[in-house]
């Protein structure tokens, strides 16, 4: 009877090792005594069985900078630029502000002879665009023949600037004193009117000339004047 139940058990557990291989158990074998088993042979997992790659991106070059066109001329930045202030001329420069001249000629009286003359003025231009006002002071003696005269005159020029060429014109009202043999001796209203120009050649040298007429009002004294103007500027 012992012998029939250890062939019972020994069927059973055979039986049940095959009904567990038939179930897909691995094949790998058991080997030595610790029990660790070797992993089964083809089990390396093949490319349909690795997860999808992303795909390959391309690298693309940085941009390069944008330098815009450089602006056209009297522009900057796209906006125009105001162009420099244009330079006043020669005449304007010389005429515009405080002046000083010392003004020698010759006088020529309307009787008589010939004579020498020497003035001294004073004055300002104020520029009023196409105009040059000056108004100023102007004190002058003449000596000719027989006739002296000393004049004290407010006065005003007025100047046309153009580029190195200045006309002008002039006018005074004061006081003159005349002095004449024998033994004249008279004070009056004087006055003047005249015109002239003067013309740059350089900033540093121009030349023109002022004629004039002076008259002390009820004396011998009336004549013309005329100056030579020589400008030296160093």
């Amino acid at each position: 009877m012992h012998t029939t139940l250890a062939r019972s058990t020994l069927l059973g557990v055979f039986l049940a090792a095959s009904a567990a291989l038939a179930q897909g158990a691995p094949t790998g074998s058991t080997q030595g005594p610790t029990g660790s088993s070797q992993a089964p042979t083809g089990s390396t997992p093949m490319p349909a069985d690795l997860p999808p790659q992303p795909p390959p991106q391309s690298v693309e070059p940085p941009p390069q900078p944008a330098y815009p066109p450089p602006p056209p001329p009297g522009y900057a930045a796209g906006y125009p630029v105001a162009p420099p202030p244009e330079q006043p001329g020669l005449v304007r420069q010389y005429a515009v502000g405080k002046r000083f001249a010392i003004i020698p000629g010759v006088f020529i009286p309307s009787s008589g002879s010939a004579g020498f003359s020497l003035g001294l003025e004073f004055s300002y231009g104020i520029d009023l665009g196409p105009v040059i006002v000056a108004p100023g002071l102007s004190l002058q003696g003449n000596w000719g023949g027989s006739v002296t005269a000393y004049s004290g005159l407010a006065i005003a020029r007025v100047t046309l600037p153009l580029g190195s060429f200045g006309p002008f014109v002039e006018g005074g009202l004061g006081y003159g004193h005349v002095s004449a043999d024998p033994n004249y001796s008279s004070g009056n209203l004087a006055w003047r009117a005249g015109a002239g120009f003067i013309f740059f050649f350089s900033p540093h040298f121009a030349i023109g000339i002022d004629v004039r007429y002076d008259e002390v009002i009820d004396t011998p004294y009336k004549g013309w004047t005329f100056a030579p103007l020589i400008l030296l500027a160093f």
